[in-house]
């Protein structure tokens, strides 16, 4: 199956992708889901009670996001939307920007970034250097991600919502692809007819009753070998 066929494909993609970056990933073993102080960090309400370990927890997190390089399923898709004739829409749930480094166009980042720095007061966005975590208005600034307790903002949710409306082809890399949101997007996909893949390292009887097609393996190796010329 030749995937540059497809006029228009969603590709969502999960922290599997970047796994060979060197980033950590959020659910099983060393997952920083697997660390309950961690994990309560990641709720918006922290920056409330804990804002100096909340922050200093996100500019570790970003420090580790600067240094990190696209890998080759990065370059791959960004490569795959400059050759392709028809439309590529990147959705990414991580919060690393290494699409956009890599050369991708068109990116959603339903979760928000950890490059951007957000002052709750004036609203001031920015993209700091490293070193000390930024401040403004008399207090640390805060990443502009999406926290636990957050809702989505409206912009990626009109999009991507239109985006699974008009496709073709929805991809899922890097992802189990079974739990919210990747569930209710290859459920919105299925439904406008497209064709659903799901690429990951595992997969489980819940992903195989989701998708058409599931292929295990490295995201590098999945995505090279299925976005190829």
């Amino acid at each position: 199956m030749r995937l540059g066929n497809y006029r228009s494909i969603v590709v969502l993609t999960g922290a599997g992708i970047s796994r060979a970056a060197g980033l950590a990933t959020y659910r099983g073993p060393g997952g920083l889901w697997s660390d309950p102080e961690l994990e309560a960090l990641l709720h918006v309400d922290s920056l409330r009670t804990q804002r100096e370990a909340a922050t200093a927890m996100f500019w570790t997190m970003h420090e580790a996001v600067a240094r990190a390089e696209p890998t080759a399923a990065h370059r791959a898709l960004a490569e795959f939307e400059a050759r392709s004739p028809g439309e590529l829409m990147i959705v990414t749930q991580n919060v690393d920007g290494l699409h956009q480094r890599a050369g991708s166009r068109n990116v959603v980042e339903y979760h928000g970034s950890l490059r951007v720095w957000l002052c709750e007061q004036c609203k001031q966005r920015l993209e700091p250097p490293l070193g000390a975590p930024p401040a403004c208005c008399g207090e640390r600034m805060r990443p502009d991600a999406v926290l636990f307790g957050e809702m989505i903002p409206a912009s990626a949710e009109h999009a991507v919502t239109r985006a699974l409306r008009d496709c073709d082809l929805f991809v899922a890399i890097g992802t189990s692809g079974t739990v919210w949101p990747a569930a209710g997007f290859v459920r919105s996909a299925e439904y406008s007819g497209a064709h659903t893949m799901l690429l990951n390292l595992e997969l489980d009887d819940d992903a195989r009753s989701l998708y058409r097609e599931c292929h295990t393996g490295p995201a590098d190796e999945l995505v090279a070998h299925w976005f190829a010329s």
